[in-house]
């Protein structure tokens, strides 16, 4: 479990390479942050209220969010975000501590997670990408009961997080 745990959160630290996938889009609508390719067979379903996005592996294993908000990214922001950001996961505990992470156009602040949802093992990648004056992203990446991921799921996330990269200005 440490190992995959550690696996998942160097995800992050990686260099992201181009992957193939089935479907390129980027984040938000409006001034485009950032770029990334949907697994096939993921759905995507934009919330019209907000803008907000949840991409959501075929299996509902691995859901991944983004949401637009008002406030620079910073590290005091974004320790600040962190408790409510979790707050909805049960038994929370703090693997990787906030660290700022610059890779492929994209700069950002992640903390890693492990915590329970309905009972099952969860491991919660929180990130706030900078965007702009009074402009950031928020995003997390949960992934559920991680030990037990299929092969194919836990291949499709890394190529989503290989295509995750900054919007070109």
């Amino acid at each position: 479990m440490k190992r995959t745990l550690c696996l998942l959160a160097g995800l992050l630290t990686l260099s992201l390479l181009p992957a193939s996938a089935a479907d390129g889009a980027t984040y938000p609508a409006k001034a485009p942050v950032l770029k990334y390719e949907v697994p096939a067979k993921w759905t995507t379903e934009v919330d019209p209220a907000d803008g907000s996005i949840s991409i959501n592996s075929d299996d509902e294993r691995v859901s991944i969010n983004f949401g637009e908000t008002e406030a620079e990214a910073s590290m005091e922001v974004f320790k600040i975000m962190l408790p409510a950001m979790v707050e909805e996961f049960k038994d929370a505990k703090e693997v990787e501590a906030a660290k700022e992470h610059t890779s492929d156009g994209l700069t950002g602040y992640t903390a890693t997670y492990t915590g329970t949802i309905e009972d099952s093992p969860v491991v919660i990648i929180m990130v706030l990408f900078k965007a702009g004056k009074d402009r950031s992203i928020i995003a997390n990446f949960i992934l559920d009961n991680p030990a037990s991921l299929p092969k194919e799921q836990g291949e499709k996330f890394e190529a989503f997080m290989k295509s995750l990269k900054g919007v070109e200005k």
